[in-house]
């Protein structure tokens, strides 16, 4: 196996509690890591500003460290706290999709480039949607009805989540509008610009650490991880990954995230432990 560089890691499923923090014990591992000098990246679904994050009060933002948030929508400098990359999805394409929303059970979720607005498809209040009330605990910004702001609509999207959906509109929306979708079960869905994914992170991590794909792996356990376990050098699955990405990955780690999964991994491959 070639010698690991960078690890890419995953956070809801894989090295964080879903929806939650860090699973405790893959921290020392991880900083262990990092002292000897192999990089450690997490690529997220998340905004990259979400509280439960957590990467610096856990020590785990190195220098230049990057968060690359809403599945490549953002990529993030926390020790400058700025933006290095965004990839939106374009108002125009956004307005189209937020309008084939209209008169279905669909709620759309969508996280403006700006990093302090959330603009829904309807009142999260008026439907009974756990998922959205936990998607919640990520954003503390303003938050705007669709409706209400149509008619002057110049928004554009690090991501745009889809709550009970199903397969027949995402597969319709992916071909008409050309938008990266993912699915773990056809209700719901992350939706990003064509061509915006964890593959696009994989590729510009490598560019900026100067990091051959060859030496980096990547860990994950959803779909919207797919992408990079395919392209990074070295993929791995989990016990709770997607049969998709278990048959995909090179390496198997037979615990659960919340078993420590993560920890598993760092210091049998990477620590030699």
């Amino acid at each position: 196996m070639n010698e690991i560089k960078l690890l890419v890691l995953d956070m809801d499923g894989t090295s964080y509690h879903n929806m939650g923090n860090i699973i405790e014990s893959n921290i020392k591992p991880l900083q262990d890591a990092i002292k000897i000098g192999t990089k450690v990246a997490f690529v997220t679904g998340r905004p990259v500003l979400a509280k439960p994050n957590n990467l610096k009060e856990h020590n785990l933002a190195e220098e230049n460290a990057i968060l690359i948030g809403c599945n490549a929508g953002c990529i993030y400098d926390l020790n400058t706290e700025t933006v290095l990359k965004s990839n939106p999805i374009k108002s125009d394409q956004a307005k189209k999709l937020f309008e084939a929303a209209k008169n279905t059970k669909i709620i759309l979720w969508g996280y403006v480039d700006d990093l302090n607005t959330v603009i829904l498809s309807k009142k999260v209040a008026d439907v009974n949607n756990e998922e959205c009330h936990w998607e919640g605990r990520f954003f503390d910004g303003e938050y705007l009805i669709y409706d209400d702001v149509k008619d002057n609509f110049n928004f554009n999207f690090f991501k745009i989540l889809g709550f009970h959906g199903n397969y027949d509109f995402y597969n319709q929306i992916e071909a008409d509008l050309n938008l990266n979708i993912s699915t773990n079960d056809g209700k719901l869905a992350e939706i990003n610009a064509p061509g915006i994914n964890k593959k696009f992170a994989i590729d510009w991590l490598s560019d900026y650490f100067n990091i051959p794909i060859k030496n980096i792996a990547a860990m994950g356990d959803g779909m919207n991880d797919l992408p990079m376990i395919k392209h990074a050098g070295i993929g791995v699955a989990l016990k709770n990954s997607e049969q998709q990405i278990k048959d995909a990955a090179q390496i198997y780690i037979d615990k659960e995230n919340t078993e420590g999964a993560v920890a598993e991994f760092v210091n049998k491959y990477i620590l030699k432990k």
